[in-house]
């Protein structure tokens, strides 16, 4: 049984800002698990989680009726997310260099390359997977939302 048509507007915002409230908590975990020198694939996936569940919980602020449906179909694809978010608020966020960077982060948490391990983790050191470009801007836009009490 579902409950998604019981809430009311109230409840679906809290719904809303506590799945942007997990969001910048996976961003914030990953921060520190990076400074304390933790497995960097761990850091990364963090990373990841966290946009994605902030992505989310942004679209369903703006309109949890109309978002909530379709976000299974975004899935784990990062990409396709950002530029529903990007339609959505009708600007674009990431630059190609950022764009390009998160397309190869998505590349490997769409595949579950970061979350388990595989081949990759002795073939590719994870300092060499770019991240900085995004998390830099995802801190940006969070700083942003803040400010303008988004969330």
């Amino acid at each position: 049984m579902t409950m998604r048509n019981q809430w009311t507007p109230h409840g679906k915002r809290l719904i809303a800002l506590s799945m942007c409230d997990n969001g910048k908590s996976f961003i914030a975990a990953a921060m520190l698990l990076r400074r304390h020198g933790g497995d960097s694939y761990p850091v990364l996936h963090l990373l990841c989680q966290g946009i994605e569940v902030l992505g989310k919980g942004s679209l369903l602020i703006s309109c949890y009726g109309k978002h909530q449906p379709r976000l299974r179909r975004y899935s784990h694809d990062l990409v396709k997310l950002t530029k529903a978010v990007e339609n959505e608020i009708g600007m674009t966020i990431l630059n190609s260099k950022i764009m390009q960077e998160l397309e190869n982060l998505n590349a490997l948490y769409s595949g579950h390359y970061l979350r388990y391990a595989s081949g990759i983790n002795v073939l590719v050191a994870p300092e060499s997977i770019g991240s900085y470009k995004v998390l830099r801007r995802t801190m940006a836009l969070m700083r942003l939302a803040a400010r303008k009490d988004f969330f």
